[in-house]
């Protein structure tokens, strides 16, 4: 696979990411969050990396990592409200919006750390379960929360430019598919169109962790990849926002409203 490092426009306002998503199928926005909202952040991340850890959680080997070296961290939404926050963004939730309507659902929010030596993950498109071919519409969009500079050398995200007008997933193929890194830092978010190849990439630092936040959200037809009604603390239900309800899909059937199925209707 060859690469290259191209510099990726960033978004200046939300309405410039939305043309760039409808462009490209990634959208940059810098500056999403400030030092101390970093700072909140990664110590709840941390505070969920260390109770995992105690209580036997599988953390590293996951059947989808080359190796063992990256930390994936799951249920965020269960660890701390300042994760419950994000997936709420007002900036987060207006790019959602754009690319796949509402309502939708939050399938699954988690964490992944590269660590010096990973390698890079399979090449993929978040949506591959939908049988080919696709739809000229995407069925899920990624919101990616850089908690640290994402640069090439420390394992950075890489995507194949305009694969997200194709109407199928990767296969062998994607082996001589040019990749660019999506670098962009700290405090950044970055918005994937369901249909965009990607993969981590490989961590070829000498000694740099990088950590990455990864909120995914569905159409509302799709059953979430995370079991929310069995893994969340009733009081952390009742607590929630009707957004988040929404999203968690304790509020009314979403799939009652046809034109989030007909979005061209």
């Amino acid at each position: 696979m060859t690469t290259t490092t191209e510099m990726l426009p960033r978004a200046r306002d939300v309405a410039e990411a939305r043309q760039h998503l409808s462009d490209h199928g990634l959208a940059i926005v810098e500056d999403v969050l400030d030092a101390a909202g970093l700072a909140l952040v990664r110590d709840a991340l941390q505070r969920g990396i260390e109770a995992d850890r105690t209580s036997g959680v599988q953390l590293h080997g996951f059947s989808f990592d080359p190796d063992a070296l990256n930390t994936r961290v799951f249920n965020l939404i269960g660890k701390d409200r300042v994760f419950r926050d994000l997936v709420q963004h007002p900036v987060a939730v207006e790019l959602v919006r754009h690319v796949i309507g509402e309502p939708f659902l939050l399938s699954n929010f988690s964490a992944n750390v590269t660590a010096p030596g990973s390698g890079a993950m399979g090449m993929h498109a978040d949506q591959g379960y939908i049988p080919a071919p696709w739809p000229p519409y995407p069925f899920a969009v990624n919101i990616a929360w850089a908690l640290d500079d994402f640069t090439v050398e420390n394992g950075a995200t890489r995507f194949v430019p305009g694969s997200h007008r194709r109407d199928h997933g990767p296969g062998r193929a994607s082996a001589r598919e040019e990749t660019v890194a999506i670098t962009c830092k700290a405090g950044s978010i970055f918005a994937m169109d369901g249909r965009v190849w990607h993969q981590t990439g490989a961590n070829v630092s000498a000694g740099d962790r990088r950590a990455g936040l990864f909120a995914y959200y569905v159409r509302p037809f799709i059953r979430p990849q995370w079991n929310w009604y069995l893994t969340l603390a009733p009081e952390i239900v009742r607590g929630a926002s009707p957004l988040l309800r929404e999203m968690l899909g304790y509020e009314k059937n979403p799939t009652g409203d046809l034109r989030s199925l007909h979005p061209d209707a």
